[in-house]
């Protein structure tokens, strides 16, 4: 009984940890700036895939789900399309679910310019959208379920991550960041002397997997390793950039140094043309659809 009482009041609040980790690392200051999430997402997606660059993320993911053309697609968080439409040239149809109407318009009109026409959309937060409203949408479960690097926004995970479960009748694949690119002690040397603070704690998809675990279900987990490549004009000018990021008119010498420094060798030459290179890890976190407990 002791050990019982002791193993229920020393259980982590995982699902908790993960929200507040989130709010403390960026998605306050989305909030502040912008009034909501939902509107720092409609203002991005202005800019939303202007930069080009080359990266291995998406044919890697698109590698692990195996898709027919007798199957559908739930894209939950699908943003302006960055796997629902390369999805949508195998699949029988994808539903994308979005809450910034913004992001949606960019994929409608990318998806009009490609003469693409089965991707259907629900522009509201994925907290919001019913089961029923689901199942009745697409005649069914869906043969596949796919959330992008869209939980670092949605709440409730617990509920959450069972309506996932109940809309899907194959695989439900996550993918999301890991940790270890910005705990490594140059980026947090590079942020303590950019921001003036220490880095923030930010929550791993540990959290993630504790929280499908508490509600029954024991998903597989593989590291991804992404590498990605930008085309720059010049050093100067991707230093010039993060004016943006730190959100200031103007970079002090000692920021425009750190940052220098931190991309030295990040920045690569091939063929005359510079690039901003680097990698780094995501987890992909899946599991076949009917395990753990409805509810």
């Amino acid at each position: 009984m002791e050990n019982n009482f002791l193993t229920y009041t020393m259980k982590p609040d995982w699902a908790g940890i993960w929200e507040r980790g989130i709010r403390e690392a960026w998605s306050n200051k989305m909030v502040i700036k912008h009034g909501s999430i939902i509107s720092a997402w409609d203002h991005a997606s202005k800019k939303h895939g202007e930069e080009p660059e080359t990266s291995n993320r998406k044919e890697l993911l698109l590698k692990k789900i195996a898709i027919s053309q007798s199957e559908t697609v739930l894209d939950i968080g699908g943003g302006t399309g960055a796997f629902a439409i390369p999805l949508a040239n195998v699949a029988k149809k994808v539903t994308v679910i979005e809450p910034s109407q913004g992001m949606l318009n960019k994929l409608k009109d990318k998806a009009g310019k490609e003469k693409i026409t089965n991707i259907e959309s629900i522009c509201k937060k994925w907290e919001d959208v019913s089961l029923d409203e689901l199942l009745e949408l697409n005649q069914g479960k869906f043969d596949v379920v796919l959330s992008s690097h869209s939980l670092y926004y949605i709440t409730d995970l617990h509920r959450s991550f069972n309506k996932m479960n109940q809309a899907c009748k194959g695989t439900v694949y996550l993918f999301i960041g890991c940790s270890d690119f910005s705990r490594k002690e140059a980026y947090e040397k590079f942020y303590l002397r950019l921001y003036k603070k220490p880095l923030p704690p930010r929550p791993d998809y540990c959290c993630l997997y504790m929280v499908l675990r508490e509600i029954g279900i024991e998903p597989d987990i593989e590291m991804i390793n992404i590498h990605i490549k930008r085309p720059i004009e010049s050093l100067e000018e991707y230093v010039d950039k993060w004016k943006e990021y730190l959100d200031v008119k103007e970079l002090s010498g000692d920021q425009k140094e750190a940052i220098e420094e931190y991309l030295a060798d990040k920045i690569k030459e091939e063929n005359g043309k510079l690039y901003y290179d680097y990698q780094y890890k995501n987890a992909l976190i899946y599991w076949r659809a009917g395990d753990g407990r409805s509810g």
